[in-house]
């Protein structure tokens, strides 16, 4: 069984049946540490941590079961905290740390070739914020972007509604996009969610020479700005428990 149809399995296991980690890391063959780690994520419902308190198979003891979940659930907590707290902290950018975040994600994420301008990344979010980001600082018209879209040969049937998801999402014509590309892998990926896979959108600016040079040009600037001379302490605080 592939690891992406093992995790898939694993998780059907714990959110749909309630199973104990030790129940599906048995299961499935598998070590404990590596199906804690695909369901972390997973919150159990009220009656699925009552069965596993309740039931007289378990091996682990009472005390021992509600320990877990207690502090799986102060994880989540946690990273939830995190997320709001982040939220909230970046929520009113300024146009310089809105230009700066821009040029950061296209140093991470964009081409690095010559006369090319192009962002690829399977996070719409990140997609969109790259695209509004182009189009507020260097004046992008929406008729200069093109668009193309990598999927698993699997999903070949599903070309349309890929198409259609991110055509939507960006708010862009069909018109725009090119010839889909299709990755072909020796071993069948299985997706948690098959029906919510978009694929990778491979983002170009057309005539994009003098861009690409631009932007290369700040990148070089920001790599050599003082921060990285003065190494200051630039610690984030810990959001308010």
């Amino acid at each position: 069984m592939a690891k992406s149809e093992l995790r898939l399995k694993a998780r059907q296991l714990r959110k749909a049946e309630g199973k104990s980690i030790i129940e599906i890391a048995s299961i499935l063959g598998v070590a404990k540490s590596t199906v804690s780690l695909w369901c972390n994520d997973i919150r159990l419902t009220d009656a699925q941590i009552q069965n596993l308190i309740s039931s007289k198979e378990r091996a682990l003891k009472k005390a021992q079961i509600i320990a877990a979940i207690n502090k799986r659930e102060r994880w989540l907590k946690k990273v939830e905290g995190y997320k709001q707290y982040g939220i909230k902290k970046l929520r009113n950018l300024s146009q310089k740390e809105y230009f700066i975040a821009g040029l950061s994600l296209y140093l991470a994420e964009g081409s690095k070739t010559h006369k090319k301008v192009v962002f690829t990344n399977s996070d719409p979010k990140l997609i969109r914020f790259m695209k509004n980001w182009l189009a507020d600082f260097f004046s992008i018209s929406e008729e200069d972007f093109k668009y193309y879209v990598i999927i698993n040969i699997i999903h070949k049937d599903r070309e349309n509604l890929v198409k259609d998801f991110w055509s939507k999402y960006l708010n862009i014509k069909a018109t725009q996009f090119g010839k889909v590309s299709y990755v072909i892998s020796k071993q069948k990926k299985v997706y948690e969610n098959y029906n919510f896979y978009y694929g990778t959108m491979h983002m170009q600016v057309l005539k994009g020479a003098d861009l690409s040079c631009r932007i290369k040009g700040l990148i070089e600037g920001l790599l050599s700005s003082d921060i990285f001379t003065s190494r200051r302490s630039l610690m984030v605080e810990a959001p308010p428990s």
